[in-house]
């Protein structure tokens, strides 16, 4: 495996989503209190990311296959760059919202990542490589928070102007270090890679078909649906904890950095552990229900200490759910269908990402600040009821005997 490549590519998209993280917690306050917008209209600032990189990453992806991974990566950062200080610069509501959508097209690129990360490393190698991605992601969303928070107290766009710092940090190192991954034509990858599309093309089609698969098009729905409940509170979080519970901007940016520590904390080390005398699907089930029990507990807390304790529930649970759903999508897939499947599987997540904040932003509204969070409570439930009986058709592995394949598992 190319260590020096990964290595740059997993310090390419770390300091790029620490730029990502920067922001993400001061949005809702910065919309509101910068540009009055509604609670509504919040909740679309806070999707309008997620929408412009669900249509794009499939397309950096092929494009990727045509020019080269490292152009477009280079080009998303760059497009990063901007969309920061465009951010940072922002005189209205209409400005704010554009350079989020401009962020989404150049966060779009995680596709061609992770076509690199394809490229360059064996098929036996490629899960850790994969990994990297999600551990980039994971110290994004530690790191950057507590830097948004610390920052915003001098103003909403000192934040805006970090990112953007940091984000051009990533482009120079990659402009530099990041050597070329797909071969030329007619060249051999080197050290047995074999070069693919990490993303797949999305189609409805192909959704369909993949929904019509008994397994998979559970475990699909179930992705989609602890998804959607998770990202109600995007937006919401910030405005209860600024309203309801009195904290001010630079304490919001730290709740975010405590739910990424605990998050960071389960997925890096514990459910490993819980590997080990546990199956997935106890895994996930145990982690839905969690995941439940912290959203609907938010809104009740009384103090601190209680917020910090449902929201640690909050960040176990998630760290349990995801990433056990995502493996067993992965083993109940065929080989010759990973891309593809793993491609959907995306793009769902994005589609929730998109309809999650402007449902939770909506209810808010309208029916009261605790809806958010109890609607986003009750999904999990209907996950746990919904894995309980869909995924336990035979009885449950025992630890150390591994599950079956063969949709029995």
């Amino acid at each position: 495996m190319k260590r020096t490549p990964l290595a740059i590519i997993f310090a390419i998209t770390f300091i790029d989503l620490l730029g990502f993280g920067i922001v993400i917690p001061i949005i809702p306050s910065y919309a509101e209190a910068g540009f009055g917008a509604s609670d509504v209209m919040v909740g679309l600032v806070v999707a309008s990311f997620s929408l412009t990189q669900l249509f794009f990453t499939p397309l950096w992806g092929r494009l990727s296959d045509r020019i080269g991974r490292r152009p477009v990566l280079l080009l998303g950062l760059l497009l990063t760059v901007v969309s920061y200080v465009l951010f940072g610069m922002a005189q209205s509501l209409e400005m704010l919202v554009f350079s989020r959508l401009l962020a989404g097209v150049g966060g779009a690129n995680i596709s061609a990542a992770q076509a690199y990360i394809s490229d360059v490393t064996r098929p036996e190698e490629r899960a850790h490589g994969m990994g990297l991605i999600g551990a980039a992601f994971g110290l994004g969303f530690v790191f950057g928070p507590f830097i948004g928070g610390a920052l915003v107290g001098y103003g909403y766009e000192i934040p805006g102007f970090a990112a953007a710092a940091i984000s051009a940090v990533a482009l120079v190192t990659a402009f530099f270090a990041l050597p070329e991954s797909l071969p030329r034509p007619g060249q051999e990858p080197s050290d047995g890679a074999t070069p693919t599309t990490a993303v797949s093309t999305f189609t409805p089609r192909m959704l369909f078909e993949a929904l019509q698969r008994p397994r998979i098009g559970v475990l699909l729905l179930l992705f989609f649906l602890i998804t959607f409940g998770y990202a109600n509170i995007y937006a919401t979080f910030p405005m209860i904890s600024t309203r309801q519970f009195g904290f001010s901007e630079r304490e919001v940016g730290y709740l975010f950095g405590f739910l990424g520590i605990i998050g960071a904390i389960t997925q890096g080390g514990l459910i490993r552990v819980l590997g080990d005398h546990f199956a997935e699907r106890q895994i996930f089930l145990a982690g839905a229900a969690l995941t439940s029990i912290g959203l609907a507990g938010i809104p009740f807390t009384t103090g601190t200490g209680t917020l910090l304790l449902v929201l640690a529930v909050l960040a176990l649970g998630s760290g349990m759910t995801a990433p056990s759903c995502l493996s067993m999508i992965s083993r109940h897939a065929d080989d010759r269908q990973q891309g593809g499947i793993l491609g959907i599987n995306q793009a769902i997540g994005a589609l929730a990402r998109v309809l999650g904040p402007i449902w939770g932003a909506f209810v808010f509204q309208i029916f009261g600040m605790s809806w958010p969070f109890l609607t986003g409570g009750f999904v999990l439930l209907a996950v746990v009821v919904l894995a309980r009986y869909a995924l336990w058709e035979s009885p449950p592995a025992m630890t150390g005997i591994p599950e079956r394949s063969d949709g029995h598992s």
